[in-house]
């Protein structure tokens, strides 16, 4: 072969080879696709931290630009407005393919059934990387595509899952992904709310003619007392417990926006319809406060969860003109093995009595929030669903004594003379708050602290059996033996310590000629009242006489009338729960109740 043939074939070689490895730098890339699961996830939180879906090239290749892989979640995206809570990590990216790529959320319709569709009308559940330029991953380079997801209202059982889609922009470099699109990737088992709430103390009543004391210088019981216990051991969790529980170590070094905690499950309890002229204070929550030790999940170390006290807002008026107001609490630690729960213990008082006729009622309502203050729901994780729904927690009663006339006669024959032809029924009703049992102290005497108000002013009232000064009138009602439509009538104004004495026939023509009984309501406590029936009513001196005491019905708003007395009957004058109903009742201090 000459010199020149020689040549012409080594150039043809060399050629040959260059143009074999130039091919050979084409082949396409194959993503293997898995996933890891959080289970914990909680369907209060629109940022909730879910699993991860991995995809690993199984060898050298190449993938061309204008390619894409896309993650498809069948649940929204956390975001705030255009910031999308998504983190996607490179690892073994020795050909720098990361910087090659861009990275949009949205919603693309990729096929027309998916097998977990989004909530209707919500964009963005797709993650879309897209390829820039052209790259050529070696084998094993990884990315994780992790994020946070709306959860919020989705009932149980429900899964978070993704699919992962790839296509290639040239036909001869394929970017493929095994298993198949259309394979389920769970990276969530939502578990349902966090936690379960309870009004553990309370509801909390109220006397409208008294009030609630705030006794000055002692440590006053808790009025009502909210139990908060978890779900899960990690239902509740600190900002540190986020980091631990959510950010594992496919996590770091993230592109795009990132999906790190902000902080933990915070929580607000929100009180609604306070009335006016009515305090509310929250205490310390008490951690691990019901559950014993030989109980399954109990708390095993009493510090284990540890909650701030409350930061109270400011009160606001809600739409009913009564006010609401929010008391923050910031989890500092939990036991992330445990299930734990708390006591939320509130106390409350008024600036003296209240309007009466009001019906008010006090409700609560938990949810888990945001870090204080909330200034964004970028924060991570941030919540929009109640715990739970509004629980009566203060209910303010009037202060009313209830007496039952068993017998009433008026049968009165106009123009008739003889004897038994007229009968009438007189009353009395005494108003007793007054009574000698009160203390004789002056404003600046007072034996202790506990009969001092904040300003250091004694409550005169407050010895124990004495009455509170009370005035009010008395509607009675009266119900014919005949069944005919009953016959109200109201009394004047009858102060403390005063009486009204009237005849019914006289005061309430209409029940002339009738019998039945009667019902009277007084707007005091401690009305008595005596009852005298006599003939010859309006003719001369009575020729018959009976009397009797009307009976104290135990008030219906704490006993009702069916079954009587709760079961105790109607006579009944104990409560069950003699020692922290009566305590409450009475508004009295420690030292006077103990």
């Amino acid at each position: 072969m000459t010199k020149r043939n020689l040549l012409l074939v080594s150039l043809i070689l060399v050629f040959g080879l260059a143009t074999a490895s130039s091919l050979f730098a084409q082949v396409g890339t194959t993503f293997t696709v898995s996933n890891n699961t959080n289970y914990d996830a909680r369907n209060e939180g629109d940022a909730e931290g879910v699993g991860t879906i991995t995809m690993t090239t199984s060898a050298t290749g190449t993938i061309k630009a204008s390619s894409y892989i896309a993650v498809d979640y069948n649940v929204p995206i956390a975001h705030n407005g255009s910031l999308y809570a998504v983190g996607i990590t490179w690892l073994g990216d020795t050909n720098d393919c990361q910087n090659a790529v861009s990275v949009t959320i949205g919603s693309y319709n990729f096929h027309s059934t998916p097998s977990y569709p989004p909530l209707p009308g919500i964009a963005g559940n797709d993650i879309f990387i897209r390829f820039t330029q052209d790259c050529y991953p070696a084998a094993g380079m990884t990315i994780n595509v992790a994020s946070r997801v709306m959860v919020e209202g989705y009932k149980v059982p429900w899964t978070v899952a993704g699919t992962v889609r790839a296509n290639s922009a040239v036909a001869g470099v394929p970017l493929t992904i095994t298993p198949t699109y259309d394979t389920a990737y769970i990276v969530s088992d939502l578990d349902g709310p966090a936690t379960t709430v309870t009004l553990k103390e309370g509801p909390e009543y109220v006397l409208t003619c008294l009030g609630v004391k705030h006794i000055h210088g002692t440590a006053y019981d808790n009025d009502f007392v909210i139990n908060i216990a978890e779900n899960w051991p990690n239902a509740l969790t600190s900002l540190s417990d986020e980091w631990t529980i959510e950010n594992n170590d496919v996590n770091n070094g993230t592109t795009g926006t990132p999906v790190w905690p902000t902080n933990g499950s915070n929580i607000d309890i929100t009180l609604f319809h306070i009335p006016p002229g009515v305090t509310i204070t929250g205490e310390t929550p008490v951690p691990c406060w019901s559950f014993a030790t030989s109980a399954v999940g109990y708390c095993s170390d009493a510090d284990a969860l540890s909650i701030e006290a409350p930061i109270a807002e400011p009160m606001t008026t809600g739409s009913d003109g009564l006010g609401v107001q929010n008391f923050f609490y910031v989890v500092d630690s939990t036991n992330t093995g445990v299930i734990e729960n708390a006591d939320f213990g509130f106390q409350l008082w008024t600036q003296g009595p209240l309007p009466p006729d009001e019906h008010w009622q006090i409700t609560a309502q938990v949810s888990l929030i945001d870090a204080y203050p909330s200034s964004a729901p970028a924060e991570m994780p941030y919540f929009t669903l109640p715990e739970d729904q509004p629980m009566l927690v203060v209910e303010f009663n009037d202060c009313v004594t209830k007496l039952l006339f068993p017998y009433v006669n008026a049968y009165i024959t106009p123009g008739a003379t003889h004897a038994f032809s007229n009968f009438g029924t007189g009353i009395v009703i005494s108003n007793t708050t007054a009574d000698p049992f009160a203390l004789p102290l002056s404003p600046t005497n007072c034996p202790n602290s506990n009969q001092q108000d904040p300003s250091g002013l004694c409550y005169p009232d407050e010895a124990k059996g004495s009455a509170t000064p009370q005035s009010g009138s008395c509607t009675l009602y009266l119900y014919p033996a005949s069944g005919a439509a009953t016959v109200i009538y109201t009394t004047p104004n009858i102060a403390s310590g005063a009486q009204f004495a009237f005849d019914v026939g006289g005061a309430i023509p209409t029940f002339n000629g009738k019998t039945g009984y009667g019902i009277a309501v007084c707007w005091f406590q401690n009305a008595h009242a005596f009852v005298e029936i006599y003939d010859n009513y309006g003719v001369g001196d009575p020729t018959a006489t009976l009397a009797y005491l009307a009976d104290v019905l135990p008030d219906p708003a704490f006993y009702h009338r069916s079954p009587a007395g709760d079961g105790l009957g109607e006579g009944a004058v104990a409560p069950i729960n003699i020692e922290h109903f009566i305590r409450k009742l009475l508004m009295c201090g420690p030292s006077l109740c103990h």
